[in-house]
């Protein structure tokens, strides 16, 4: 029975993180209408095995949360960059993203490369990982052995492969410079990821705020964050407010400040779980939400995507309460998930 539910408990949130990466990272953003849900089978292995892949990184060799957000921004150049190509693509799916804000030198949109890299970084990657974490008995340790970490990372690459293969030949051929330094970046930022590991901060003897300031402020920021996006829905075009820089600005402000204040929250000693669920449940209500606005990339009828974004939302609130539920479950059980426990734990051998 003990072996059994070690499997369980090993192998259920991998497959739940499979399946609710692309969940989150297209339907409830509200890019894919519900009439297009079979499309999902296709964007598993991507997303799903993009973020599994991560996370099980990320923990095996103990990267913490920083490496999870590098290489969640490692995985957006990927597909950005390499795949959908929209980093390069002047006039990519006809809406021409990269003229606000172009950069001649790099061939990018400075305003379009901040923007979406943050997008697959926190919602694609880190909010799905931080969920399914959440509502495990095993949220800081691996789930998978070598042979279903090496299955994981042949998903991914079928999930980047695939799409190739079978790319139509209108797509937007990339240059060899493109491809060096997109592969160059992704590089970059992989290595990055394994640097923090090796520099661990005391951590500081203070209170954070609590979970609900948390997630009211995670809220705040993912406002800001679509805050122009919504200008845009409602006819009020960036280019005739305001110049790019001060847009690109204002996001590397808007990055900055998050990072730093959750760098600093999480070294204080009254840091846990509670606090780490609540920033994943911020950024999953904003996604609820701003499915509403958005409309989907495929066509869909009005109503069946007003129908489709309500389930969705409401599938993500009854994913927060399950989440809580099982959360406080465990917190019962396990009262030192705080930062201690987490480095007495980070002291142990891995299985």
């Amino acid at each position: 029975m003990n072996t059994y539910y070690r499997k369980k408990s090993r192998i259920l949130p991998a497959l739940g993180l499979l399946v609710l990466a692309p969940l989150v990272g297209e339907y409830l953003l509200g890019n894919i209408a519900i009439n297009a849900l079979p499309m999902i089978i296709g964007l598993i292995p991507l997303y799903g095995g993009g973020a599994l892949l991560i996370r099980e990184v990320a923990r095996r060799w103990r990267l913490g949360w920083p490496g999870i957000i590098l290489l969640g921004l490692a995985y957006a150049v990927i597909e950005e960059g390499l795949l959908t190509r929209s980093l390069f693509d002047p006039d990519y799916v006809g809406l021409r993203l990269l003229d606000y804000g172009f950069v001649p030198a790099l061939g990018i949109g400075a305003y379009w490369t901040v923007f979406v890299l943050a997008i697959h970084g926190v919602w694609s990657i880190a909010v799905p990982i931080s969920m399914v974490e959440a509502g495990s008995h095993r949220p800081d340790t691996p789930w998978l052995g070598k042979v279903g970490l090496t299955l994981t990372a042949v998903l991914f690459l079928l999930g980047g492969a695939v799409p190739i293969a079978l790319a139509s030949p209108d797509i937007y051929p990339l240059s060899a410079g493109q491809i060096t330094w997109t592969l160059i970046t992704a590089a970059a930022l992989i290595i990055t990821a394994f640097l923090p590991a090796r520099s661990r901060r005391p951590p500081l003897q203070a209170t954070p705020p609590g979970p609900w300031t948390v997630f009211a402020i995670t809220l705040v920021a993912g406002l800001a964050f679509w805050l122009p996006t919504l200008l845009a829905m409602v006819g009020i075009t960036l280019e005739s407010v305001v110049p790019a820089w001060i847009t690109v600005g204002f996001y590397l402000a808007l990055y900055a400040t998050m990072t730093l204040l959750i760098l600093r929250w999480s070294r204080r000693t009254g840091w846990g779980p509670w606090h780490r669920f609540a920033l994943g449940a911020g950024g999953l209500v904003t996604y609820a939400w701003h499915s509403f606005p958005q409309q989907p990339s495929f066509p869909a009828p009005a109503n069946v995507d007003l129908i489709g974004n309500a389930l969705f939302a409401l599938a993500a609130l009854g994913l927060l309460a399950f989440v809580a539920v099982r959360l406080r479950r465990t917190m019962k059980k396990n009262p030192g998930s705080g930062l201690q426990g987490r480095q007495a734990r980070a002291a142990q051998p891995l299985p």
